[in-house]
């Protein structure tokens, strides 16, 4: 508990004190909090952390201005993603001052989702050097870690399931699931481009208490998330790793800790997706009429109710009052109507996308890293898009922070190519200076 005092209060305080002259230490702690989030995690003190969130936001925003708001050139890669998203924004803001079923309501939801919508823009305009971009990385992964071991501890030591009985962050045990798939990317190829053995088995280490929070949180969308993710490395390491019996050796390693660790319990839990429709339990059956609900919502109402002003009229579609949709692009066309959904969905598929031509380029290839980061965009989006098929949580902003990974990662690839646009492939003057002359020496130590 001292620990975590001090940790909250040091990062708070340098953050916001530093965070107007230099923003982006201030955005690297926003962005720690906001998937921490101090007040919860250490819900039993009676710590003023409430607004450290507030502050550091507004910390950076100021300092944001006073850099004339950051660079805009060499963005290639990135306004796809961010058309996306205004179409996104501007629905909700539509909804809530024309359409709202309730105003106030769908302001309460709309303003978090607007603030990421700034953030996202100032973090584009200030992250732009590959330092800013793998300390972005190590933040994203550090704090999904810790959040890890903090939950792993309090079902092994304290013989409490928080996940599965109360959540985390406002959210349930599937929203918890989906965060942790986010993780399990970066982890790993996070470690498989460390340079020091410790550093790769920490990464390692994290990928597995990431991988059993998604198992004993009993949640089916996490579980297949968890399964499309780990494929998709397999996938990517025997096309892209040297070490091809190595890469199936830790596969297969992984593959038999998760189905030791799952248990009976969690192993009918994931196969219960695939029974028939008369053979469901009431939960997987309930998704089914939450989605059916929406989508008649939808047609009735096009320009959406207002942000998570579905809930207020469920019943009207033969769902139980203040009943969610299970499913994060359904309950976004209920609530924001088609264009909002549209919007999400060209913001989340953008992202994948740019990241994953980025990867295919020359200069990606020669640099090395910056596929690794593309490859972590793509499989944590994919994953977090296949648990959202389950579970409507557009207030999860582990997403966007992913997202903005690939952002950075792509527009960083096209300014160095931009910059040696007539220069031989083998002659880029700034790629020689890269720490990695073997486009694999990072990896053909392990």
């Amino acid at each position: 508990m001292e620990s975590g005092w001090l940790f909250t209060n040091i990062l708070a305080v340098t953050g916001v004190v530093y965070g107007w002259m230099n923003p982006y230490y201030g955005l690297m702690v926003y962005y720690c909090f906001s998937i921490l989030r101090p007040t919860m995690l250490w819900f039993w003190s009676d710590w003023p952390t409430e607004r450290y969130s507030f502050y550091l936001a507004l910390t950076v925003l100021i300092g944001w201005v006073f850099k004339g708001f950051g660079e805009w050139s060499g963005l290639r890669g990135v306004w796809l993603p961010v058309f996306g998203l205004a179409l996104y924004l501007f629905a909700g803001v539509f909804t809530w001052r024309f359409t709202a079923i309730s105003a106030p309501r769908a302001w309460h939801f709309l303003y978090p989702q607007l603030t990421v919508g700034i953030m996202i823009l100032a973090t584009i305009s200030l992250v732009r050097s590959e330092k800013e971009i793998r300390t972005f990385a190590w933040v994203i992964l550090l704090s999904l870690g810790y959040l890890a071991w903090v939950f792993n501890s309090q079902y092994y030591f304290d013989g409490w399931n928080r996940v599965y009985w109360n959540g985390f962050g406002g959210i349930d045990n599937n929203g918890v699931a989906m965060i942790m798939v986010t993780g399990i990317a970066p982890a790993f190829f996070l470690g498989v481009l460390a340079k020091r053995q410790w550093v790769r088995g920490l990464c390692f280490f994290m990928a597995l208490l990431l991988m059993h929070v998604i198992l004993f949180s009993f949640s089916r969308g996490g579980q297949l998330g968890l399964a499309i993710v780990f494929f998709g490395i397999i996938f990517i390491a025997l096309f892209q790793l040297p070490r091809k019996g190595l890469t199936l050796l830790l596969a297969g390693m992984f593959a038999i800790l998760a189905f030791n660790f799952a248990g009976a319990e969690v192993r009918d839990e994931f196969w219960s997706i695939f029974v028939d429709a008369e053979d469901r339990d009431a939960s997987a059956a309930s998704r089914f009429d939450t989605w059916s609900a929406a989508w008649r919502c939808m047609k009735d109402h096009p320009m959406g109710v207002g942000a998570r002003n579905f809930n207020l009229i469920s019943q009207y579609y033969g769902l139980s009052r203040n009943k969610s949709v299970h499913n994060l692009f359904l309950q976004t066309g209920a609530d924001y109507g088609f264009a909002g959904m549209f919007g999400l969905i060209i913001f989340y598929l953008g992202s994948i996308i740019n990241a994953y031509f980025m990867t295919r380029t020359a200069t990606a290839k020669k640099l090395v890293w910056p596929r690794y980061y593309g490859h972590v965009t793509c499989l944590s989006l994919g994953g977090l898009l296949v648990c959202s098929t389950f579970i409507g949580m557009e207030s999860v902003e582990v997403g966007y922070l992913i997202a903005m990974l690939g952002m950075c990662t792509t527009a960083y690839v096209y300014r160095i190519e931009a910059s040696h646009k007539v220069e031989l492939p083998g002659q880029l003057p700034e790629m020689e200076q890269v720490s990695l002359p073997d486009p694999y020496g990072e990896v053909t130590t392990a």
